[in-house]
């Protein structure tokens, strides 16, 4: 696809009324003067919490918590990207879709649909090859890991057939090009340069997008030789860090939760156990990028890993990814050296339900580990003086006071002890960690860092935001936009440059783009700023606008970015993310309406913090940069930043204060 103009994205979505919409999928009732409320698509509930709101065409539901426009519906319930439900609701409509494509971007649309065809008829040909005559070795092993012909259609599970080149073979007789089959990772060049199939007698397990394209495989050796396990290499379609095994399965069952595993038997194992809501990364490590798709389609997520040394220390890392993010995360502790599959096979799915209820947090996960290795493995007696050391530092790096005293008593009964002593020994090691800590960050940061930490602006919070509440407001009354600021500019014993300078920077002009912080909320701001100016800005136009940037930032290559361009997408999403939780917060508890003399005011003094919070942060840019050059005795440069921060410094006094 191409890039959809914004002229087709606003005609689909005045095209496509929400409540017509949401009706094919949901019975509504009318309950309030504003609102239709009905059971919700997205969670199992018996009664009903998922409303929608005609008038400002948006739905909510306040039981998951899951809202937004049309267009954010059929994402989520149909499992579609951004472009593909503006795609699926015009064809409802009736509208044709404008795309700009220039010739780069549609030789790339034309690569991807042959990659997706060659992929496609391979993976056929892996399956009926499993349930042929030459998939009898496969089915034997499937067949002993506990799984049937049920789960291999589910999966869509295959066979790679022992010969050189029979894929190769096959596909070329369905007219699928060698060009094509080398850029989906199918074939390889030997070493007699002739082309070779890439899988070869190996399980094949299909990785399949929410849009049903197969996108890769990994492949499971029957023998002892080689890799266990391989994956389709990287290619147009295929990033091995981007995609999870069984979330198009997963997301059926409608879980605020998904279960991540390690391999592949293990997604298969658990669902065919009850489990649905599991999936796995592609034989690494959980990425960001993954671990941002799970938190795009769940509230939390439980890591069930294999119970060794490496399935636990993956397990912590994979929890440090879910943090950094915001995303809850808990833990499944199998027993020693067990895993998820091993687990289900020999003491039943009801035993694994009663591990997966009582998950552990971060403290709670690691003091079970701790007591586990503190015991002798003969005897099975805890070693009192080694669990307690281990316990204790695990305690002292608890930040929940609550938590800390409620796992203090836990472990002072293991220890025969009170639980006031070991308060009082976390309170020890605390200071130790907080005095070391303080100095050897101190030693850390050189004067270089510190300019560079100076002269970066400061990380908003999306719930406490003046810039969001004011584009929530624009987008209630987007005629708002226009509004000037009411300037009372005093001359008298002013400095007619700095005068001058204040003029010139038109105090009292209605909001732009640059008043917003940068990054996301400039970026949005922008849009919905156009938006207000054609006459289009609503609240699901905001939504919308939202979705774009979303869309966008889908398809920035993050595998061939450097660090620090993956550093400001990361930080760029994250910005998205509060943003979208903000907004979907707000709608829950918004009013219905508001008088406009109230809206003016409100929207005059949000306006007025907005504009004199960038002010003051140009202020800081100007100081920052006083202090640089002063340190550095270029005295010319010093003083034009300190006159510049003074402009600034009386400008936001200006907005803050003028009536």
């Amino acid at each position: 696809m191409g890039r959809i103009s914004q002229e087709s994205i606003d005609q689909v979505i005045a095209a496509n009324d929400i409540v017509d919409v949401v009706s094919s999928y949901v019975d509504l009732d009318k309950k309030s003067s504003h609102n239709l409320f009905g059971l919700c698509p997205f969670h199992t509930e018996k009664t009903p919490s998922f409303s929608v709101t005609p008038l400002k065409q948006i739905y909510y539901c306040f039981g998951c918590h899951k809202g937004g426009n049309v267009i954010s519906f059929i994402q989520e319930i149909e499992h579609l990207n951004f472009p593909e439900a503006i795609h699926f609701l015009a064809k409802r409509v009736g509208i044709e879709i404008e795309e700009d494509e220039d010739e780069r971007w549609q030789y790339k649309r034309e690569e991807q649909k042959l990659i997706y065809h060659a992929l496609l008829e391979a993976a056929g040909y892996f399956h009926k090859t499993l349930i042929g005559k030459r998939g009898e070795a496969a089915r034997s092993y499937l067949t002993q890991r506990g799984t049937s012909i049920s789960d291999w259609r589910k999966f869509g599970l295959g066979y790679a057939p022992d010969q050189w080149d029979m894929l190769y073979q096959h596909l070329r007789s369905r007219s699928v090009t060698d060009a094509a089959m080398s850029k989906a990772g199918l074939i390889t060049r030997s070493s007699r340069d002739n082309w070779i199939d890439f899988f070869r007698d190996r399980v094949i397990f299909p990785i399949i997008d929410l849009s049903g394209n197969v996108l890769g495989f990994g492949g499971r050796a029957l023998q002892d030789q080689g890799a266990k396990y391989i994956n389709t290499m990287e290619t147009a379609v295929f990033h091995k860090g981007s995609y999870l095994f069984g979330l198009p399965q997963a997301l059926k069952a409608r879980s605020d939760q998904l279960i991540i595993v390690e391999g592949y038997m293990d997604v298969i194992a658990l669902s065919k156990a009850g489990f649905k809501n599991v999936v796995a990364p592609l034989g690494t490590a959980l990425t960001l990028q993954q671990a941002r798709l799970v938190q795009r389609h769940s509230k939390g997520a439980l890591l069930l890993f294999d119970s060794d040394g490496a399935g636990e220390n993956a397990a912590m890392r994979t929890f440090e990814i879910f943090s950094d993010i915001g995303m809850k995360a808990g833990f499944v502790l199998l027993p020693e050296g067990q895993d998820p599959d091993d687990y289900i096979r020999d003491k039943g799915p009801e035993r694994m339900a009663s591990l997966i209820d009582n998950s552990y947090d971060r403290s709670s996960y690691r003091l079970a580990l701790a007591e586990r290795k503190s015991r002798d493995p003969e005897s099975g007696s805890l070693r009192l003086l080694e669990y307690q050391d281990i316990a204790l530092d695990i305690l002292a790096e608890e930040e929940n006071g609550v938590l800390a005293e409620l796992y203090s008593d836990q472990v002072a009964r293991k220890l025969g002890t009170g639980t006031e002593r070991i308060i009082q020994e976390i309170d020890r090691r605390r200071g130790h960690q907080h005095a070391g800590g303080k100095s050897h960050s101190a030693a850390a940061v050189t004067d270089k860092a510190a300019d560079m930490i100076a002269m970066r602006q400061p990380k908003f919070r999306a719930e406490s935001s003046n810039d969001l509440r004011l584009l929530r407001l624009l987008a209630e009354a987007p005629g708002l936009y226009k509004r000037e600021l009411d300037i009372q500019y005093v001359d008298k014993g002013r400095d007619p440059a700095l005068l001058e300078a204040l003029a010139g920077m038109n105090l009292a002009a209605p909001v732009r783009a640059s008043d917003f912080h940068a990054g996301a909320f400039r970026e949005l701001a922008s849009l919905l700023l156009a938006d207000a100016e054609a006459g289009t800005l609503t609240l699901a136009t905001l939504l919308s606008r939202l979705q774009q940037l979303e869309a966008q930032l889908d398809e920035k290559d993050v595998n061939n970015s450097n660090d620090r361009e993956k550093q400001k997408i990361d930080e760029f999403q994250d910005d998205l993310n509060q943003i979208r939780e903000s907004i979907l917060q707000d709608m829950s508890s918004s009013e219905q309406d508001v008088a406009a003399h109230l809206r003016e005011k409100s929207y005059d003094q949000l306006f007025r913090a907005v504009r004199s919070e960038q002010l003051t942060w140009e202020r800081d840019k100007r100081l920052a940069l006083f202090n640089y050059y002063n340190e550095r005795d270029e005295s010319d440069k010093a003083e034009q930043a300190k006159r510049q921060a003074s402009v600034y410094t009386q400008a936001a006094a200006l907005v803050r204060h003028s009536r």
